[in-house]
């Protein structure tokens, strides 16, 4: 499986040999710590507590690891093994005094702590080792990415927005991502199919204005036939937005601004509000304080109220 997809699968707990009934906590010994412990690591966070019956601390930091467990809702796996009993895995990982809790990702142990310590202490080590699932994807991605990867890392943030459709940053990336390879029709695709709420929000809004106008731009043959249509005709609207368009890959920004005040005066919700998202992009690039921001802005709050 894709590093990214098999992050997710553990983050929600399904762990290899977890017994229905276990809820997250299972018993190790010689014969299945392999399994439970190392196998697992690779795919999440496995935390080992070595205790023993006769070791009050011990019992006391298993209720508050167990505790942690439930708490954290399957986000790690929580293994116990009996010292008295399993002897040789004592010896093999050097327990040598109780309470004594490892933690292993990938295969090995990244960190230990030996004696009772306040719950905040183990909950700060359990936190700097678990990642948000949003996180994972976009670091998986970037990994791809930068090994040249790029339909892998397009993939993992696919999968990675169907996972936490809430999370805007992974679309967001995808989009720019998308944009890059210009593949700009799967881009728009995926923004317009995101819900308003979310596609409405100012970063990505403003990814879908520059879209349109990168398309806008693009689909334009004759630079001078698109001009004279839009000075000859007011309510070509169309010209007028490929004039915006085409303006601002000069960074013409008044007369993008000027094209598209033409539009909105026109039609306030001309190609989905293409232009009242385009005018609002512009703002955003050039910044409050720009005088043309002010100057526009105005003009806009006119038109819209």
């Amino acid at each position: 499986r894709d590093p990214g997809t098999a992050h997710a699968g553990c983050e929600s707990g399904r762990f290899a040999q977890l017994m229905p009934d276990s809820d997250h906590i299972l018993e190790g010994t010689e014969l299945n710590f392999d399994t439970l412990v190392l196998d697992n690591s690779r795919k999440g966070l496995v935390l080992v507590d070595f205790w023993a019956p006769w070791a009050g601390p011990s019992l006391r930091q298993q209720a508050v690891l167990k505790g942690l467990a439930a708490g954290y809702q399957g986000r790690f796996l929580l293994v116990t093994v009996n010292t008295d009993l399993e002897k040789g895995l004592a010896a093999r990982f050097g327990v040598k005094s109780l309470p004594s809790f490892k933690l292993f990702r990938n295969g090995g142990v990244v960190e230990e702590i030996h004696g009772m310590q306040p719950e905040a202490d183990y909950r700060a080590i359990i936190d700097k080792y678990l990642l948000p699932l949003g996180d994972k994807v976009r670091l998986a991605a970037g990994r791809a990415w930068q090994q040249g990867d790029h339909d892998r890392a397009v993939r993992v943030l696919a999968e990675g927005a169907m996972a936490e459709p809430d999370n805007l940053e992974i679309p967001a990336m995808l989009t720019k991502l998308l944009i890059r390879l210009e593949r700009f029709d799967e881009a728009r695709q995926m923004l317009v199919a995101l819900p308003s709420e979310a596609r409405d929000t100012t970063e990505l809004a403003t990814l879908r204005a520059h879209l349109d106008f990168i398309v806008a731009a693009r689909a334009v043959e004759d630079e001078s036939a698109v001009f004279a249509r839009a000075a000859q005709s007011p309510t070509d609207l169309d010209a007028h937005f490929k004039t915006a368009a085409l303006r601002l890959v000069n960074d013409d920004y008044e007369a993008a601004l000027r094209a598209l005040i033409v539009i909105l005066r026109k039609d306030r919700e001309f190609d989905g509000g293409a232009a009242k998202r385009g005018l609002l992009a512009i703002f955003d690039t050039l910044g409050g304080d720009h005088e043309l921001v002010k100057r526009y802005r105005g003009e806009l709050a006119r038109l819209i109220h």
